[in-house]
């Protein structure tokens, strides 16, 4: 700043202009990797439980939505047997978190499916599940793309509860991590098994 500005400088702003600056430098960078494109992270301040709720809820809820869609539109009767036993038992166990969420924390309120968090230590990439819901809506062969859209999704949810099995202090969410760890890696299986006879791969 040369004298000539200097003089014609307002003091007064000196204060907004460092405030604008602070802002500008803490703002989060805009090249966000592909596993969290589109997703906000839980709140690391919160307890583990309470970040393992807000994000399995809205992750089950995704689940759900897309499980609902092929219930309908699936043409084989395996594919529409299993989306509807996610609803069911998916369905079940958002009832259960938002339960436990609303005894130990005072809300049940989570994050919508559309933009669910992820828990910090995360890594399985997740696409956007508004997305998903719209492309299974229109795609062709129904069945082959709920596979494709629901091993990743499953794969996630795995993810979460194998975290969950290390870090979470309460027993409820410890043994529902585990039925999510044994009920979506058997219906991972199932699905490959599916996806190679009907498809060759």
């Amino acid at each position: 700043m040369t004298y000539a500005t200097t003089r014609c400088f307002d003091w007064r702003y000196l204060p907004i202009v460092l405030l604008l600056t602070v802002v500008a430098a803490c703002a989060p960078s805009q090249g966000m990797d592909h596993a969290t494109a589109g997703h906000g992270v839980t709140d690391a301040q919160a307890p583990f439980d309470q970040q393992f709720i807000d994000m399995m809820v809205p992750h089950h809820e995704g689940a759900v939505e897309m499980a609902k869609v092929a219930a309908t539109r699936a043409e084989r009767p395996e594919i529409k047997q299993l989306a509807e036993a996610i609803v069911r038992d998916q369905t079940r166990e958002v009832g259960e978190m938002k339960g436990w969420r609303k005894a130990w924390y005072g809300s049940d309120q989570t994050p919508g499916w559309e933009k669910m968090p992820m828990l910090p230590e995360m890594k399985t990439p997740m696409g956007n599940m508004a997305d998903d819901v719209r492309r299974l809506q229109a795609a062709s062969p129904a069945d082959r793309a709920f596979i494709d859209m629901m091993i990743p999704h499953h794969e996630a949810a795995v993810e979460a509860a194998q975290i969950a099995q290390q870090r979470a202090e309460r027993a409820e969410i410890r043994q529902l991590a585990q039925g999510v760890i044994d009920a979506q890696t058997r219906e991972i299986a199932q699905m490959k098994a599916w996806r190679k006879a009907w498809y060759g791969s």
